[in-house]
């Protein structure tokens, strides 16, 4: 058995704890690294902008630089300006600990593991680059892997509340573990490398998360039978013609950890249990992957969430897998790279999608489980809340008894909803071409194309009225029955209110607020079942008026106003 690289026994912990405190006081943070790199998130770390880091952005040598530059960006510092940052005592720990590496001759040092922060902690992991000798000869064969940015995005979706244990598979530096052990009363992490499981131990004693228990072993396995509240993974899922690296490659189809995690989770998850797991997903054109994912549920009764942060073709995906910015032989490239294209195209792959799902049991038997994808850009900030808000909406719309439980619903639209009218020209003038809605405080479908029914009845949504007196407003402006478009109108305001474009709260008083409090967790009619099974996001049918398929970016040529002002219009 490999001997772990750190005698944690030998460690002092206050020390370790110290230093991670004296690094947050200069500033070694989240904000302060992508300030000082001028980055928008500390994942987009490049090797090939080394020297404009150091030359530029560091130039200053203060102390937070010289941090960044030891940590992150594995370079050399002088006994001078590593002193500016650590007194005698915290230098010893760091040397004791076998963090740092000193040369007496050039009287410089260097840092033998990186650093990372995210949220409020911090965390060793193996170096990301080999690009210098000194790093490449010292690096193990099968490294802990650093923080990327798939480790960012599932700690800032993580659905965090207090709950009895927590299960992070694959946990690698154990930053997951670490993490959730802030909301659970025993998060395990559990890693088949035993250096993961010595890195986890490490970074547990850094961030003091007493209640971190790190396992060596495949998967499930070394937990036995035991259910958990929140289990969150993050498996090699790289779809790679060869392994090559243990925590990045998932197979020729990048699938073969996930699939089996995900294959087990029905016997593993509490009753009222959330996992979630980042990975990256091959498609094909014409075959869902949430298909694909449900078949490896096996027919569980769970809801799906997927929330797609990033698409990229073969050819723009395997370039970036393969590529070295320095030291690199074209030859080699050129190999590899036909190989990893050649692979994909094999198996039918047209891009790589880059998500986040969640998956829940279904609470609505009778009623099927529901499987629904939002598209957004990369998160930057914790979006847990927008998460956790969508599947709130999904549950409550499905648990509305009946359309008729809609007349004692105060409609409302919220604060950030802005309404888009495009206009293309015509030969004798303008005429509409679609509308949208985005949303300014939300990175989760920020723009979603919408139906003129939707658009008419969010112009009537005044924030005072309920359901049906919005329903009667848009009878009385276009001429028409009340009778011929109210379940309509009914049926697209629960739409609506899963996609979070209204809300609906009951008005107090009511003379039916009594009877609605007491069927509100009845399960829903076959009416109301209907309507929300529709995906909104399908492209449109004869009857498509309900359609709210996702936009993908913003194109020139619209106006915007706030909802519920009639909008303005522009052309393209």
């Amino acid at each position: 058995m490999p001997k772990p690289f750190f005698d944690l026994e030998a460690i002092d912990p206050d020390g370790l704890r110290r230093i991670a405190g004296l690094l947050k006081e200069i500033g070694f943070t989240e904000q302060g690294v992508r300030e000082r790199l001028g980055l928008e998130d500390v994942s987009l770390i490049q090797l090939s902008a080394y020297p404009y880091y150091v030359r530029h952005c560091l130039r200053r040598r203060s102390r937070i630089d010289v941090a960044i530059h030891l940590f992150l960006l594995q370079g050399i510092v002088t006994e001078e300006e590593l002193g500016t940052i650590f007194d005698t005592q915290a230098r010893k720990v760091l040397r004791s600990a076998n963090l740092l590496q000193g040369s007496r001759s050039t009287r410089t040092f260097r840092a033998r593991v990186s650093l990372y922060p995210i949220a409020d902690r911090l965390f060793f992991t193996d170096h990301r680059f080999a690009h210098d000798p000194w790093v490449k000869s010292r690096m193990p064969r099968s490294p802990v892997m650093y923080l990327g940015a798939d480790s960012y995005y599932l700690a800032r979706t993580t659905l965090r509340r207090p709950n009895r244990s927590t299960l992070d598979l694959c946990s690698g530096s154990g930053v997951h573990t670490v993490l959730a052990a802030g909301s659970a009363e025993r998060a395990v992490g559990v890693d088949i490398s035993p250096r993961s499981v010595n890195f986890g131990r490490l970074n547990a004693m850094l961030n003091d998360a007493w209640n971190a228990v790190f396992l060596e072993g495949d998967l499930f396995t070394p937990v036995g039978g035991e259910r958990f509240d929140l289990v969150l993974a993050n498996p090699p899922f790289v779809p790679s013609p060869t392994y090559q690296l243990a925590y990045r490659d998932g197979g020729p189809s990048g699938a073969d950890v996930l699939r089996r995690i995900i294959a087990a989770l029905p016997d593993y998850l509490t009753s009222t249990g959330v996992a979630q797991i980042v990975t990256h997903l091959a498609e094909r054109s014409g075959e869902s992957y949430l298909d694909r994912t449900r078949r490896w549920l096996g027919g569980a009764n769970m809801n799906l969430h997927s929330l797609r942060v990033g698409e990229e073709d073969i050819v723009d995906y395997s370039t970036a897998q393969v590529k070295r910015t320095f030291g690199e032989n074209y030859a080699r490239y050129d190999a590899q790279l036909a190989e990893w294209v050649t692979n994909l195209r094999s198996q039918r792959f047209k891009r790589i999608l880059a998500v986040v799902l969640t998956f829940q049991w279904n609470e609505d038997a009778p009623n099927p489980p529901w499987t629904q994808e939002d598209e957004g850009k990369p998160p930057r900030t914790n979006i847990a809340r927008d998460v956790a808000r969508i599947l709130a909406a999904k549950k409550s719309a499905r648990r509305l008894p009946s359309l008729a439980t809609l007349d004692t619903m105060r409609a409302g639209v919220p604060d950030d909803l802005i309404l888009i009218e495009r206009r293309r020209t015509t030969g004798r003038g303008f005429e509409t071409k679609d509308f949208r809605v985005k949303f300014n405080q939300s990175v989760l479908s920020p723009e979603l194309d919408i139906k003129p029914l939707v658009r008419d009845l969010l112009e009537r949504v005044d924030n005072r009225s309920t359901v049906p007196e919005v329903i009667a407003r848009l009878a009385t402006d276009t001429g028409q029955a009340v009778g011929e478009i109210d379940e309509r109108c009914r049926r697209a305001f629960v739409i609506m209110f899963e996609r979070g474009l209204v809300t609906l709260d009951e008005v107090s008083g009511s003379s039916k607020a009594s009877e609605v409090k007491e069927i509100s967790v009845s399960p829903m009619s076959t009416a109301i079942t209907d309507a929300v099974s529709v995906d909104p996001f399908a492209h449109s049918s004869d009857d498509g008026e309900l359609e709210l398929p996702a936009g993908k970016g913003k194109p020139a040529g619209e106006s915007s106003v706030g909802i519920p002002a009639r909008p303005d219009t522009d052309h393209d």
